[in-house]
């Protein structure tokens, strides 16, 4: 069976993407207007796309979208690997490669350089066309209301739920007392959109975190304010003189589960500042527990275990790979100390 992989303006492919999607990937909500959101409206350019064809037509597609990544106050075009997926009758080694090598082949050459979030099932495919395992995502929790842990733990719910109730009285006040010093200077914001502060804050603290994309307003906004089926709201650490803003964090997830930092950035201290007026902001707003996923920067780690953050898991692959004219050293860009990646990163 012959097999060719060819770039598709995505609005062209829309009707084979959309197939290709709802029968191989596990797209929440609308997908159409995850096409026109993702691959339509992105503030760094217009996404690609390839389709996998046979004899009787298409039979796999793979994502390209673009990201402005930023290193040392240098700008990188950079290609995210998207929405890779293969009809199950054709899911054999061949066509994945042949799909793949020509994403490579195009990336490669297009882009400074690629990365992506491949499932356990592809990333062999992309390592064994050449790509780099910069390392896997790792996810922090921290509890907030004790009582359901406790349960799960010992099997007694009722004496769980008293003593998880006289545990978080506790750890509250202790949270609640940890804001004091950072109060006298800086205060805790919900903010129902970004503004020009954003700007601000990313031209001011771009070229001291790394590897790291692009966190303008205009990004954020595209990002987390404008993806079809989600919903955010935006925590904001500000200074209370003057209003600026240094640091922020992306909350999801729905009041009695878990919060989810889908994003988290600023100076390190301020982050700090930030934690340590959000945790008891959370139980406030019916939390159960906070989580955020985070690869890079090893500072960023110890802050989190600092915040008595726990490491859950790592499960998610990330891959990379230097375009041909790559203006950073290889070695840098391989170096996952070197990055700065959330769940704002993610292929969504």
């Amino acid at each position: 069976m012959a097999y060719r992989a060819v770039l598709t303006d995505p609005r062209e492919g829309r009707a084979a993407l959309l197939r290709l999607w709802s029968h191989n990937l596990p797209v929440r909500g609308d997908a159409a207007a995850k096409l026109a959101w993702q691959y339509l409206d992105g503030p760094s350019g217009r996404a690609q796309a390839f389709l996998l064809h046979d004899e009787a037509g298409e039979v796999g597609c793979a994502g390209i979208t673009v990201r402005e990544l930023w290193y040392r106050e240098r700008p990188l075009r950079v290609a995210l690997l998207a929405d890779f997926a293969i009809d199950r009758a054709h899911r054999t080694a061949m066509p994945a490669l042949i799909l793949q090598r020509t994403v490579k082949r195009h990336v490669d050459g297009a882009y400074d350089a690629s990365y992506g979030f491949p499932n356990a099932n592809a990333v062999a495919i992309h390592r064994r066309i050449g790509y780099h395992e910069l390392g896997t995502m790792s996810r922090y929790v921290r509890v907030l209301r004790h009582g359901g842990y406790l349960a799960r733990r010992y099997d007694r719910p009722v004496t769980a739920r008293a003593a998880g109730v006289a545990i978080d009285a506790a750890k509250l006040a202790v949270r609640t007392a940890r804001t004091l010093r950072p109060s006298r200077t800086a205060a805790l914001r919900w903010l129902p959109d970004v503004d020009a502060r954003f700007d601000r804050l990313w031209q001011a603290t771009r070229g001291s975190v790394g590897i790291a994309c692009r966190r303008d307003a205009a990004f954020l906004r595209w990002r987390f304010l404008r993806k079809p089926d989600e919903h955010v709201a935006i925590a904001a650490l500000v200074d209370r003189k003057t209003d600026e803003l240094r640091a922020y964090a992306v909350v999801g997830g729905e009041p009695g589960g878990m919060a989810v930092l889908l994003d988290v950035f600023g100076a390190l201290g301020a982050i700090g500042d930030l934690l340590t007026f959000l945790m008891p902001a959370l139980y406030w707003r019916g939390y159960r527990s906070v989580g955020f996923r985070f690869l890079g920067d090893p500072r960023v780690t110890a802050l989190l275990v600092a915040h008595h953050f726990s490491l859950r898991d790592q499960n998610r692959v990330v891959i990379i790979h230097e375009g041909q004219a790559c203006p950073i050293d290889p070695a840098v860009l391989r170096d996952r100390n070197a990055w700065y990646l959330t769940d704002l990163d993610e292929d969504t």
